[in-house]
């Protein structure tokens, strides 16, 4: 029962968070995907991950930003969950789109440089 309620929690943080973002003028531009949201067993921590395309401002300033409105966030999120507490968010950074995307990059660097393979000269005999 508690990983029902869990998950639960976990995607109404996830759906509310990502109405948020596409609201607050200090994020207007930026192109922030939440890949997932974690939380604790005990509700008490989520833990956002999130990536950001292109963005314009540094990662540490970009955490500092989202931390900066965690509060206000919390304080909407519980007015949803209506739950005995809100759990605490922390965002974090999801490199693995960025990392999947570095990995196909490589890859078809590879396929491009790849000289075709010749047949070795038949043998006489």
């Amino acid at each position: 029962m508690g990983t029902h309620r869990a998950i639960r929690v976990s995607q109404v943080i996830r759906k509310e968070l990502a109405q948020f973002f596409q609201r607050e003028v200090l994020l207007e531009g930026l192109l922030l995907t939440i890949s997932a949201v974690e939380t604790t067993p005990d509700l008490k921590e989520a833990f956002v991950f999130i990536s950001a395309w292109e963005s314009p401002i540094p990662r540490d300033k970009l955490l500092s930003l989202l931390h900066r409105h965690r509060r206000e966030w919390q304080h909407r999120l519980g007015k949803k969950l209506q739950s005995k507490f809100t759990p605490q968010l922390t965002f974090r950074f999801d490199d693995s789109l960025e990392r999947g995307d570095r990995i196909l990059r490589i890859l078809q660097e590879i396929e491009t440089q790849q000289v075709p393979h010749q047949n070795p000269p038949a043998e006489s005999g």
